[in-house]
């Protein structure tokens, strides 16, 4: 019998120290933008490699993401754009939002309607990744089934209204923060 791995549910911690990067490719079905989430290298006191992987699949099963297919699953109405230069996405089971400040084009595609594809990466990346660093780790994983993966739209603007503000370095990768339940307002 085979026995799922072990995975951790995330937590404030774990959005606070996951990185991001986007674009926007053609796909056979035409363009998609793309949001990857991984965890950079390094351990804080007590983790270990198994403990970070175990948080990621746990944010993946939060997002409810899926293994590489043909057909992307649809995983709902949980992106939501911010100030309309950040990205909020919604996890299951989480009390806490994974705030990523993106704009320029992305956003522009995301928000006329654009499909995003959510990818979440089980392995460290380096923050400091180049696009193709970051397309080569991608391809790889998904080689290997590594990869955990869902297609959204971005949600009426109306319909999620927090407030917070994030950083980022203007260079397709982002330091994402997180929104706590006291932060949000409806």
């Amino acid at each position: 019998m085979l026995t799922r791995p072990a995975t951790i549910a995330p937590s404030a911690g774990l959005l606070a120290s996951v990185a991001a990067w986007f674009w926007i490719d053609p796909t056979k079905v035409g363009h998609l933008a793309f949001l990857l989430i991984a965890h950079p290298p390094g351990l804080r006191p007590g983790e270990s490699p198994q403990m970070v992987e175990a948080r990621m699949r746990g944010l993946a099963d939060a997002l409810t993401l899926a293994e590489p297919t043909v057909l992307l699953p649809d995983i709902g109405s949980r992106l939501f754009m911010h100030q309309e230069s950040d990205v909020l996405l919604r996890l299951d089971g989480c009390d806490y939002l994974l705030h990523v400040p993106i704009g320029g084009d992305w956003v522009r595609f995301v928000c006329d309607g654009g499909t995003v594809t959510v990818v979440v990466g089980p392995d460290p990346l380096p923050v400091s990744s180049s696009l193709e660093f970051v397309d080569a780790y991608v391809t790889e994983r998904a080689l290997q089934g590594r990869l955990r993966l869902g297609k959204t739209r971005a949600a009426p603007p109306q319909s999620f209204r927090p407030t917070a503000l994030g950083r980022s370095d203007g260079d397709h990768r982002t330091t994402p923060s997180t929104i706590g339940p006291s932060e949000r307002r409806q």
